[in-house]
């Protein structure tokens, strides 16, 4: 009979084995927030892989993903087709066999094949839930609703990005109080303050010429441009001499454009599309605008309060909010509504003790909001699965 061999005293404990998974690599909070947390798990506990479906495009920052972290995927397209599910469910399960811990880093097809994996290996999934389902279901099919009450009450664990969005999956979801754990996002701020030394591009320098307006995010429906659009064209005719800088790409991007040019506007707006270095534009602005409809706990207004960045929000479920304590760290304004975020915008650009109290409100808060909490509970969730 063989005796397994005692551990020598000095032989470091095996390492948890955790597969993320994610659609693709894009730009976007979802991919900043799984990447945010492979990069703070300690290497010493943790042995860490990233599955995607879709090859991480040129364009994409990889740098993100920590050396650490081995990179994996299923295809070489970028474009997507429902024939490819098979194929990438085939890699998944090749991948998730040497993991102890799945994890599907965001809703929809990533969750999907997350779950489809870990019963066929009976390997414990943990499922990431970074939007308000309250509000986002009604931008969603209906399938993505059956696809939510279907999957996640069978995941081990799911983490909810904020306690709004935890209270708005539950009313959703019929699942188990315990399976549920709110763990907040977070970013490095001395990372991202670094970024946010970096010199302006060349093609920015005009722009800031004249205090600048910022907003973040994917040109969608959910980020609500057109009303922060109009928010500027009511600044301008109110005699606010100043540029709105909107970074980002989507599916919006020719009606937005249109947008602006049928308010006489084309001339104090920009759109240059993907940025790589958001932060040093953002440092630079006089305040970050988030217009949003919905949110979860939104990664670009983590990234504003470390730079300093005075914040105006629209008071969206959920996130905003929850960050900013309710007006407590930045202004918050009703939804829909132009007026009101154009008047919020132009007394931070108009009044400069104002924008500096606000700025010193920003930072305090990203002190508060230390990654240190949340990776420690991210650390014991994977090591009690």
């Amino acid at each position: 009979m063989l005796v397994p061999r005692q551990r020598e005293a000095t032989e470091p404990p095996a390492r948890k084995r955790v597969l993320f998974t994610l659609v693709f690599l894009g730009s976007g909070g979802i991919e900043r927030s799984v990447c945010n947390v492979l990069a703070g798990l300690d290497t010493r506990r943790f042995a860490t892989k990233m599955f995607f479906h879709h090859r991480p495009h040129p364009k994409s920052q990889q740098d993100r993903i920590p050396r650490d972290t081995e990179v994996v995927w299923g295809t070489d397209a970028f474009v997507y087709n429902r024939k490819m599910l098979p194929r990438f469910l085939w890699r998944l399960i090749q991948e998730a066999r040497e993991a102890d811990v799945i994890v599907a880093g965001q809703e929809g097809r990533a969750a999907l094949l997350a779950c489809l994996a870990g019963r066929l290996l009976g390997k414990p999934v943990v499922g990431m839930i970074h939007f308000d389902w309250g509000a986002f279901r009604r931008e969603q099919p209906r399938r993505q609703l059956w696809g939510l009450r279907f999957l996640y009450p069978s995941m081990r664990r799911i983490v909810a990005c904020g306690h709004d969005s935890a209270k708005a999956f539950q009313e959703l979801v019929r699942i188990k109080p315990d399976k549920l754990q709110v763990i907040p996002n977070f970013v490095d701020g001395d990372k991202v303050r670094a970024a946010g030394e970096q010199p302006l591009p060349d093609w920015a320098e005009p722009i800031y010429r004249k205090p600048v307006v910022i907003a973040v995010g994917r040109l969608e429906h959910q980020k609500a441009f057109d009303v922060l659009i109009r928010s500027h064209a009511l600044m301008r005719a109110a005699g606010s001499d100043h540029h709105l800088l909107i970074l980002g790409e989507g599916s919006l991007e020719g009606e937005l454009k249109a947008l602006v040019k049928s308010l006489g506007v084309e001339d104090s707006v920009f759109m240059p599309g993907f940025t790589p270095n958001p932060h040093a534009l953002m440092q630079r602005a006089a305040v970050f605008a988030m217009s949003s409809r919905f949110e979860g706990l939104p990664m670009v207004l983590l990234e504003a309060l470390a730079l300093g960045c005075p914040v105006v929000s629209t008071d969206c479920p959920s996130g905003p909010g929850e960050v900013l304590e309710h007006g407590k760290h930045g202004v918050l304004v009703p939804m829909e509504d132009p007026q009101a975020l154009a008047e919020a915008l132009g007394r931070v650009v108009r009044e400069e003790p104002w924008r500096r109290d606000l700025s010193t409100r920003a930072r305090r808060r990203a002190d508060e909001l230390s990654a240190d909490r949340a990776l420690g509970a991210w650390e014991s969730l994977l090591s009690t699965l």
